[in-house]
């Protein structure tokens, strides 16, 4: 059987190693809904619809990585987060791989262009900052209420600009007999980290768990991993 301080060194060292999106980002769907539409969001990947009239410009974002599919030819310019400009054609039908990006795009043809751009998520950069806990459900509050009060946090983080941030709930399957539950927090950075829990919206999603993040705290054990660079 494995000992309670070896369940702790294995779990920290997979906080470290676990896969992250770079959330040093302006979110696309956020700051620009005029041009950029959400089809589809779940835990594995994020779906938007991009349409362009001819002329439009967009203000200056980020991508995950992920696979753009043209729907329409396109006569384009971007400009990069480093100051470049670049041109862009392409025909219907094309599909590409992209990389994380940051950029500003403008529709320079005379006709409108439309691309699907699936962005992944859990991509190999690593998190800059962490958070466990580990603990036992407590009394009255359900697998279930947890899981479903930890979506609506992340729904807020996300409506916040930062969608790959936030909490994922794990039972752990090991014989255990002083935890039987660990929830992470997933962080670009410190700084990040203060903005979203500064944020109304995350303030206001919290306030409705109260209760439960209560009881956890009453009994679980916390730690914080920061990268090491």
């Amino acid at each position: 059987m494995k000992t309670f301080n070896q369940i702790i060194k294995r779990s920290l060292i997979l906080f470290l190693l676990l896969p992250f999106i770079n959330l040093n980002a302006q979110d696309a769907a956020k700051i620009d809904p005029a041009h950029y539409n959400v089809e589809v969001d779940n835990d594995k990947v994020r779906v938007l619809r991009i349409k362009y009239g001819p002329g439009e410009e967009s203000k200056m974002h980020t991508h995950p990585e992920g696979v753009a599919v043209f729907l329409t030819d396109h006569i384009a310019e971007m400009k990069t987060g480093d100051g470049k400009n670049m041109e862009m054609t392409g025909n219907a039908g094309d599909v590409l791989w992209v990389d994380q990006s940051k950029h500003q795009p403008k529709n320079t043809g005379n006709k409108p262009f439309e691309v699907i751009q699936i962005e992944l998520k859990n991509s190999t950069t690593a998190a800059g900052k962490k958070s466990l806990h580990l603990f036992e459900l407590p009394e009255g509050v359900s697998e279930k209420q947890l899981n479903d009060f930890l979506k609506e946090m992340n729904k807020a983080i996300s409506d916040e600009g930062y969608p790959e941030a936030g909490y994922h709930l794990y039972k752990i399957t090991d014989n255990n007999d002083e935890y039987k539950y660990f929830m992470e927090g997933v962080w670009p950075d410190s700084a990040t980290y203060d903005i979203i829990h500064n944020s109304a919206k995350w303030k206001a999603a919290a306030e409705k768990g109260k209760d439960i993040v209560d009881k956890i705290r009453a009994q679980e054990l916390y730690l914080k991993a920061e990268r090491v660079k």
